[in-house]
């Protein structure tokens, strides 16, 4: 559960970027709005975080948590908020090697008798992490 969403916001001077913390050797975070237009930025922050934190040579695998965090955050959009902008909190931390990313949301998902789709983005984030 989100704690005190009232006080996050979008950068209000540029709806499409985000305003991210970072935490040091701790981690990245981003609690504030997703919507179509934010989408890019979190992940342009995300992708940003991980190569100065794990360095270049992480590679292929930077590129398969970015695109499985998209999805995530993707995933977010688009089914719990059904397209419309809502809150998300995002954090990413390495852990004795070991990179931990969480994604939470408030948002409403559909039960397995109200899916339509087959859960391809599930299948696609297990693939690549």
């Amino acid at each position: 559960m989100i704690e005190n969403p009232n006080r996050w916001v979008a950068n209000l001077v540029s709806p499409e970027e985000v305003n991210v913390e970072e935490l040091g050797s701790d981690g990245w975070r981003y609690r504030g709005t997703i919507s179509p237009r934010t989408l890019p930025s979190l992940r342009r922050h995300l992708v940003s975080w991980l190569r100065r934190r794990a360095g270049d040579e992480v590679g292929r695998q930077a590129d398969d948590v970015v695109l499985a965090c998209w999805e995530a955050m993707a995933n977010v959009l688009g089914h719990a908020y059904h397209g419309r902008p809502g809150l998300i909190d995002v954090r990413a931390r390495i852990d004795q090697d070991v990179l931990i990313v969480t994604v939470a949301d408030q948002g409403r998902w559909a039960s397995l008798a109200e899916r339509t789709d087959d859960g391809r983005g599930l299948r696609l984030i297990q693939a690549l992490v």
